[in-house]
């Protein structure tokens, strides 16, 4: 006859407490911040667990004439179209140079669907919630669409808010004419 499953455990709690082994002990039981590691246009960046909807090779693109310098174009992708953005020209406000942008975050909010790409792709992180670090100085070209961040490896990684990054009303309208033209057209 043979032995159940819930026997083989009993044995094994009676051999383990015979040879005075202890139980591994529990690890603090803190909230822990979760987060891809990445950069854009050169500077780390966190960005949270569940804020972009997946990273993928960056798409060939079809220009957009008269569009902002920062939109490359849009490119097929999921039996849809996906607006690709450079996030260099988004945040700089110029142009890389070197090796090619080979992969993109995409970004999904109601109303909004991206892509930006990424200098560098890390991995997954994970912080202990009470080391964020609100007042820390954040490159200039990302504060206004940061959150705090955290200190990994003797460098600070500020959190990228998509929900900032998407709010911004210059990203939410990537046509180049000029507003004070339209204006004027509309007043005649």
């Amino acid at each position: 006859m043979g032995v159940s499953a819930l026997q083989s455990l009993e044995l094994l709690e009676r051999i383990s407490a015979y040879d005075g082994v202890t139980p591994p002990a529990f690890e603090n039981d803190q909230m822990r911040w979760v987060g891809t590691f990445l950069s854009i246009a050169g500077v780390g960046l966190l960005v949270g667990e569940g804020e972009l909807e997946e990273i993928i090779e960056t798409p060939a693109v079809t220009t957009i004439p008269g569009t902002k310098p920062w939109v490359m174009g849009v490119a097929a992708f999921k039996g849809g179209l996906l607006p690709i953005l450079s996030g260099d020209v988004l945040f700089r406000q110029r142009p890389y140079s070197g090796r090619v942008r080979d992969y993109c975050m995409v970004v999904r909010r109601p109303g909004m669907y991206f892509g930006i790409t990424l200098s560098d792709i890390q991995r997954d992180l994970k912080f202990e919630i009470n080391q964020r670090d609100m007042n820390h100085p954040v490159d200039p070209d990302f504060a206004k669409f940061s959150l705090g961040g955290f200190m990994h490896e003797g460098d600070f990684l500020a959190v990228l808010d998509i929900d900032k990054l998407v709010a911004d009303e210059d990203l939410s309208n990537a046509s180049a004419s000029d507003k004070a033209k339209i204006k004027g057209k509309s007043d005649e």
